[in-house]
């Protein structure tokens, strides 16, 4: 025991060994702290911060755990330095101040990830479509790094929060150009989440980037795009401020998806109805053209075929009507929405007859299907008005034109 007073009292003599010895004793502290707190805060993380039993809140509870253990120890030297008497004053000072930025660095880091963790919490309260809030979480970590830095020149300066702040003043410009993007993000991210014009899971379509597909994650200098391509785009936020796009999600939430297409009549095989044309149409095997052809009937009656011309009816008006009332008896149409069957102005690809109507499928595989459907009705059935659909004339069509005299010299 006499060994062990003399060794302190040879300790506490010497300031170099007293000081190491101290300095030593205090690093221990704070690791023998750290451990402990990892082992008992990861408890109380996860019930009173995360408020979830999951396994997959490990990650976050475990990384929200090692940030509060890392404070604990820098207040425990703190403490314990003030217990110690005897230690050199610049020896004091510089662990106070290292203390004093580290315990900045380690809190703004713990509030970093506090708020990281609202963005989850926020989705699985409200869910996915309320909105992105990542935007803000990043203004709020831009802010919070912002007051951490000057904390920490003061505190390595030894001067007031105030007077850097007020020294900023001067450098005020040069900020402004160097964040010059994240500023004009930060206007553009508050537009688009206050608006709600863009919002995760909605399928979105900009032209001028060749972008098409789902909003993925809406953050405060990038909005991210999974293609149907399966390819990952990152966009500008201040784009959706400034550039031209399309949102679908209205049209998936309306409940009707527009068809707006055309075929090419051929011009030259428009005419007026004649008896023969009902005749033809009338011994067709389609029930639907039969039931056409018998109101055709009722309408213009049996007369001959001046009466039809003095009607104005032609073969295209026919052909019209009969699409029409097709596409009102589908069922996968939405009658109570515009459905329209209406010519456009000639080309010189021929008459367009455009189809304008809304189909209950909103989804791209049945839209399509839909489309596809309708329009195959029309090509197949434009010959029975005698009705012929423009085509260019291919290589084919050349050649069985030439004279016979000409092939054989050929």
């Amino acid at each position: 025991m006499q060994e062990v007073l003399n060794l302190w009292n040879w300790i506490y003599a010497n300031q170099i060994a007293f000081s190491l010895v101290s300095v030593l004793l205090m690093l221990i502290a704070g690791f023998i702290s750290s451990l402990v707190c990892k082992v008992f805060l990861r408890g109380i993380v996860r019930r009173f911060i995360l408020h979830s039993h999951k396994q997959t809140d490990h990650v976050k509870e475990q990384r929200i755990s090692r940030r509060l253990a890392n404070v604990v120890p820098v207040v425990t030297i703190y403490f314990m330095l003030q217990l110690i008497n005897g230690l050199p004053n610049p020896l004091v000072e510089a662990i106070r101040t290292i203390c004093g930025v580290l315990f900045i660095i380690n809190i703004t880091m713990l509030i970093n990830e506090l708020l990281d963790t609202t963005i989850n919490a926020y989705t699985r309260r409200h869910g996915a479509k309320a909105g992105s809030i990542k935007g803000y979480v990043q203004i709020g970590k831009i802010v919070v790094s912002s007051i951490a830095t000057i904390l920490v020149i003061a505190t390595l300066s030894d001067k007031s929060p105030g007077i850097i702040i007020s020294s900023l003043g001067a450098v005020a410009a040069v900020l402004m150009l160097v964040f010059q993007h994240t500023l004009i993000s930060l206007v553009a991210n508050i537009q688009v989440s206050s608006s709600h014009v863009v919002q995760l899971g909605d399928w979105i379509d900009m032209p001028a980037g060749n972008i098409s597909g789902e909003v993925t994650d809406i953050a405060l200098h990038s909005v991210s795009v999974r293609n149907w391509d399966n390819t990952l785009s990152q966009v500008p936020t201040k784009n959706f401020i400034t550039e031209t796009y399309t949102n679908w999600q209205p049209m998936f939430e309306s409940g009707g998806r527009r068809i707006k297409r055309s075929i090419f009549i051929d011009q030259s095989s428009i005419a007026f109805a004649s008896r023969e044309l009902l005749e033809s149409v009338e011994s067709t095997e389609s029930g639907k053209i039969t039931s056409m052809a018998k109101y055709l009937e009722q309408r213009v009656g049996t007369g001959s075929n001046q009466q039809l011309i003095d009607h104005g009816l032609t073969n295209l008006g026919l052909f019209r009507g009969y699409i029409l009332d097709y596409l009102k008896q589908r069922e996968d149409i939405r009658n109570d929405m515009y459905v329209i069957v209406r010519q456009l102005s000639p080309t010189a690809e021929g008459l367009p007859i455009e189809i304008y109507c809304f189909t209950s499928n909103v989804f791209w595989a049945e839209y399509e299907e839909t489309q596809s459907d309708i329009f195959e009705f029309m090509y197949a059935t434009a010959g029975y008005f005698k009705l012929g659909i423009y085509q260019k004339p291919s290589g084919i069509d050349v050649s069985n034109t030439w004279p016979q005299s000409r092939k054989r010299a050929v």
